[in-house]
């Protein structure tokens, strides 16, 4: 897995729905550098998207975890050498 992957983890997520639009904004805050704190998150710029989008991107996440989900049960893993998440 390459490093680039982990350059800014985020924080969480806001999500907001405009039903006049038809429109979701999302908006990911995330930690730009190693020793920045959680309560310093960048908050991130909001993303528009039209439903049928949410719906596309709410399926590739869901099919992303699979295949995730379906390495680990297939990948033995050692506890004390195995980091699963980069937390700052």
């Amino acid at each position: 897995m390459g490093d680039d992957l982990f350059q800014f983890p985020i924080t969480g997520w806001e999500i907001k729905t405009e039903p006049v639009d038809g429109s979701l904004s999302v908006r990911f805050p995330f930690l730009s550098h190693e020793q920045q704190k959680l309560a310093e998150a960048d908050p991130g710029r909001p993303y528009v998207m039209q439903t049928e989008q949410a719906r596309e991107l709410r399926d590739a996440l869901s099919r992303a975890i699979e295949r995730l989900e379906d390495q680990e049960l297939a990948t033995p893993v050692v506890a004390e050498t195995y980091k699963r998440f980069l937390i700052y």
